[in-house]
């Protein structure tokens, strides 16, 4: 479990490798396009660039902020 919640903090934080970041928009692409109703590749590449400006630490930060109140 801590190795793979060090290999998701590094992803998350622009720092895993490629195929790392790849497992993770992979799974969140889908997530996602589920949710806005997209094709999988589109889910994707929501999921990489969300990874990419910073937008998906900024939203797991803001959501361990709010469990902690």
């Amino acid at each position: 479990v801590e190795s793979s919640a060090k290999i998701f903090m590094n992803v998350i934080q622009n720092k895993g490798t490629e195929a790392q970041t790849n497992v993770v928009c992979a799974n969140a692409g889908m997530a996602i396009a589920t949710a806005l109703d997209l094709s999988p590749i589109e889910g994707f590449e929501k999921a990489k660039e969300s990874l990419q400006s910073g937008k998906a630490l900024t939203a797991l930060t803001n959501l361990q902020n709010i469990s902690k109140a």
